[in-house]
């Protein structure tokens, strides 16, 4: 009996050490001493109770790891959403500071000492939109080094057919509507457009043509970067809203130094390129609406009305 009792202790002490070593792999050996056939009751209820309570600690040790390893991937992703709201936020107040710029750059444009240059006009059209390009490069080159994907700023394929065919509709209802609008304006208003026809294609230069370039150049920067950055910013039921509004009142602000008349109307329409883009994803369908509708407005001398 004496022997017995010593051998059971030693093979406790054995296994208790290599529970503090972390090894549960001779167990086994704990639940033989369980036999009361050739162990006395005493032996086996303690080796019992020695097997349940090593599996247990093994149990706990087990779920602790496991509890450890997602808390570990928890704050793996709690620091990649931090890097990427900290990265977010730089591209938005940059692009808000080089929009900031651009206005004063465009107040400047309109001031007595330009207008009284030779080709004022042509001077304005084209320092805005090096400003515009200028502004595109560095937004980009923010965007790059960033490391972000290029599609979370709209530029993407993902869905153009739908986009292509949306805008087609979407665009061909405005300027319809404007249409009417205009001829309701020379019936019940003459003298508010300078010609009576829609469509005065007298207006129709080269401006028009390079717009192919400048509407995905402008939807880029303010549907693409503001836009796409700030829906990721804000959070709530309302984060698409409120980038449609704050990227819509932004829009708006850089066409006020032209007059009050053509900043509400980019207002207004950028509230519709905005909820388009919420929808798509895309700067296709935005791109191409813009591009229509600001080329069919001048034609039909909007931009004169505005102006």
């Amino acid at each position: 009996m004496n022997d017995d009792i010593k051998t059971t202790v030693i093979t406790l002490t054995e296994h208790a050490k290599e529970i503090i070593a972390g090894s549960y792999k001779n167990v086994d050996r704990i639940f033989r001493l369980t036999d009361k056939n050739r162990n006395s009751p005493e032996i086996a209820d303690l080796a019992e109770t020695f097997g349940m309570m090593s599996v247990k600690v093994e149990a706990r040790e087990f779920a602790l790891e496991q509890m450890i390893e997602e808390l570990k991937e928890k704050n793996a992703r709690v620091e990649s959403l931090c890097r990427l709201r900290s990265q977010l936020s730089s591209i938005f107040i940059l692009t808000v500071l080089l929009t900031t710029v651009y206005i004063f750059v465009l107040g400047f444009l309109e001031t007595s000492f330009i207008a009284n240059l030779p080709n004022a006009d042509n001077i304005r059209e084209y320092a805005s939109r090096c400003i515009e390009l200028i502004t595109l490069c560095i937004v980009v080159w923010l965007i790059l080094t960033t490391h972000l994907p290029l599609k979370d700023f709209g530029l993407t394929l993902k869905g153009w057919k739908r986009a292509v065919t949306e805008s087609l509709a979407v665009s061909a209802l405005v300027i319809a509507l404007l249409a009417i609008v205009k001829i309701l304006l020379n019936r019940y208003s003459p003298g508010v457009f300078k010609e009576k026809q829609v469509f005065n294609f007298a207006y129709f230069g080269i401006l028009y043509i390079t717009y192919l370039l400048v509407a995905p150049m402008q939807e880029f920067i303010a549907r693409g970067t503001m836009q796409g950055t700030l829906s990721r910013l804000f959070s709530g039921r309302y984060s698409g809203l409120m980038s449609i509004m704050v990227t819509s009142f932004l829009f708006g602000s850089l066409h006020m130094c032209h007059s009050i008349h053509l900043s509400i109307a980019a207002l207004v329409s950028s509230w519709l390129w905005g909820w388009m883009y919420q929808r798509q994803k895309t700067l296709i369908g935005v791109s191409l609406s813009h591009f229509l509708i600001g080329n069919a407005a001048g034609l039909m001398g909007y931009w004169t009305f505005f102006s």
